[in-house]
């Protein structure tokens, strides 16, 4: 199973995900869960390089898969339009992500944390 947690600031910005594990819900490189959760997950790092100008900090496992964390720093974030595409993108991960959990619940769950730094 998928599991994929998201924290938020003070302001209730989505600030750090994580996603852990295998959906398993398929044959290697059929699994429409894992393949959809992946493409949300990378599509939105690069948005958060290319469109909002962020250098987010990634962590993965490239070898084994099955892990990757992000977590943007909006402080560092001088341009309001960049600042706003970022919590943009982070927000519609976690909603998108949220969504594929409801219709693969037996796949995916979702976590939404509070951050306290």
């Amino acid at each position: 199973m998928i599991l994929a947690q998201f924290w938020r600031n003070k302001s209730q910005q989505v600030v750090a995900l994580e996603i852990t594990g295998h959906a398993d819900a398929g044959p290697y490189g059929q699994d429409i869960v894992c393949a959809a959760v992946s493409a949300v997950t990378i599509g939105t790092i690069n948005s958060l390089q290319q469109i909002a100008h962020a250098n987010p900090q990634v962590q993965e496992d490239s070898e084994a898969g099955g892990y990757l964390k992000c977590r943007v720093d909006y402080q560092s974030l001088t341009k309001v339009q960049d600042l706003i595409a970022a919590q943009t993108l982070m927000l519609h991960c976690c909603q998108t992500i949220q969504a594929i959990a409801t219709n693969y619940a037996d796949f995916i769950q979702v976590k939404i944390e509070d951050f306290s730094s």
